[in-house]
Order: structure tokens, then C-alpha cells, then sequence
């Protein structure tokens, strides 16, 4: 039995499916069943990361457990893995991001970092997924392309080897499903660094319209934004931009070397999302 907690989310929806497609038992917790909409193989269980009680009877039978969680002082991580390591969990795979493996202190990477101690201390058996930006972060796009034939960045939105969701939830398909990952780190990359203006000409190509790029301040995407993300946050993934921009360019052959295949390029992304921004 595989228990993946975020299973609602971009990477935890992908990688139910992929283990269903596998032929592995898969138990989905999430906060809300009712909402939830899996494979009827799935076993659905209601929990929260920040309840620990629920999270007894989350992993009880199950010996591999996936999480994507990150949260100050690695609390809810510990709650987790405390809860995998009394029920005698064989795996438990973290999704990190690869601002622990380059070193860098922003809020963000400290939160995952952190999340990844309280793992290793458990005394689970452990693997951690570093990936660097989602493809699925160009979603942002969707509040103005359609409209304005705009889309807006922050100065100084770094260049980026862009990871399709899907890459990342099979490599942890195949890390949760075969041996020999067990107290590895793997950091992951799409397969090639974009620019902002690249992965916009790329949408731009596949819509059959051209685009404009437009560059505004922090105050200004902060301003955008106010509605749904608030500047506490936003301030967060301005500072992990800032230190990921000499790295975040980086490739890895990660992806290929686990799945056998190369990672999807960010063209197979915007062809399977291009109608979210007509």
C-alpha cells in the first residue's frame, strides 16, 4: 500500500494515476474526500498534516508514503514521518525543492529543508525529489494572456530548466515501486533552460498569436496579485528567485536516468494547457 498525501495537487494527482497504472494499492489523503475525484481503485482517507491524529489511521498498513508538505520547523513533516515510523513504514519520499541541494537560505528552501530533517530523523528509510521550477508555474499566465495578450514577470525572473509536473511524479512512481533509492537525493530538471521570453514565444507558437512579455516591479506583482496571494508570500518566492538565478539553469539527467526517458519539454506542457489560455 503507497499513501500520497497532497494527492489533489499538480505533482500528487499525476502520481496516483501513475501508480494505479501500475497495479499499486494506493491510499489518497486529503482534507476534503468529498471533493475529490480518483480512480474508484484509490482508497480515499480524510486527514490533515497538521492534525496528527489523523494520520494514524492514514498509514496504518501502508509501507511506502509519499508527501509534498514543507512548513516552518518541518512540523508538518514530522507529524507525518512520526506517524510512518510507528506504523512500521518501509519508505517515506519527500518533495523537496533543489534550493537544498544548491545551498540557498531563502524562506522557502528553509521550509524544506527543515522538512527533510524531521524525514531523516525519523528513522524511516528516506528519499528526497529536489525539482526546480514547474512548468505549471506559467499557469500565472492565465490571468491576462487571454484578455491582454500579455504576460507579466517579475524583473530579474531568472532563466529556468522548466520540469513538467508529470516528470517529477514519475520519478517518484519509480522510486516508491523499486529498490535501491532508499537515503538518496535526486535533484530534477526539465530538459533545457528557458528564458521568460522563450517559454512565452513557445506558448505564442502554439496559440497562432503573438504575445508581449512585460516586466514589472516586485510592488507592482505584489499589487497584481493581492487578491489571492498575499505579499508575505509573494515577498518568499521573490527572495528563492533571487538566490536560485545562477543555478536554476542547471540540467540534471535525473529524469531519464530513473524513468529511461527524457524529461517532456515545456512545449508537451503548453500543447496539453493551451486552451486554459484562449
Amino acid at each position: 500500500m503507497i499513501l500520497v498525501t497532497g494527492a489533489t495537487g499538480t505533482v500528487g494527482s499525476e502520481l496516483v494515476r501513475l501508480l494505479v497504472a501500475k497495479g499499486e494499492q494506493v491510499r489518497a489523503l486529503t482534507r476534503n474526500p468529498e471533493r475529490a475525484a480518483f480512480d474508484p481503485a484509490v482508497e480515499v482517507v480524510k486527514g490533515d498534516l497538521s492534525e496528527p491524529e489523523t494520520l494514524r489511521p492514514a498509514v496504518a498498513g501502508a509501507d511506502r508514503v509519499f508527501t509534498l508538505a514543507s512548513s516552518d520547523d518541518g512540523v508538518l513533516e514530522r507529524n507525518l514521518a512520526t506517524a510512518a515510523a510507528e506504523a512500521g513504514v518501509r519508505h517515506l519520499v519527500k518533495l523537496s525543492t533543489n534550493g537544498v541541494h544548491f545551498g540557498l537560505d531563502d524562506p522557502i528552501t528553509r521550509m524544506h529543508r527543515a522538512g527533510e530533517l524531521a524525514v531523516m530523523e525519523s528513522g524511516v528509510p528516506w528519499t528526497m525529489l529536489r525539482p526546480g521550477t514547474f512548468m505549471s508555474n506559467r499557469g500565472a499566465w492565465r490571468a491576462s494572456v487571454p484578455s491582454e495578450g500579455i504576460a507579466y514577470v517579475t524583473v530579474g525572473d531568472p532563466v529556468s530548466a522548466l520540469i513538467h509536473p508529470r516528470d517529477i511524479a514519475s520519478v517518484a512512481a519509480v522510486v516508491l515501486t523499486t529498490d535501491g533509492h532508499q537515503g538518496k537525493a535526486y535533484p530534477l530538471s526539465g530538459p533545457e533552460p528557458l528564458t521568460p521570453a522563450e517559454s512565452l514565444q513557445i506558448l505564442a507558437e502554439a496559440l497562432g498569436r503573438p504575445l508581449k512579455l512585460v516586466e514589472e516591479t516586485e510592488e507592482q506583482t505584489v499589487e497584481r496579485f493581492a487578491a489571492w496571494v498575499s505579499a508575505e508570500d509573494l515577498a518568499a518566492v521573490f527572495e528563492l528567485k533571487r538566490q536560485s538565478a545562477p543555478y536554476d539553469a542547471e540540467v540534471f539527467d535525473t529524469v531519464e536516468r530513473i524513468t529511461g526517458r527524457a524529461p517532456l519539454p515545456f512545449a508537451t506542457w503548453v500543447a496539453e494547457n493551451a486552451d486554459s489560455f484562449r
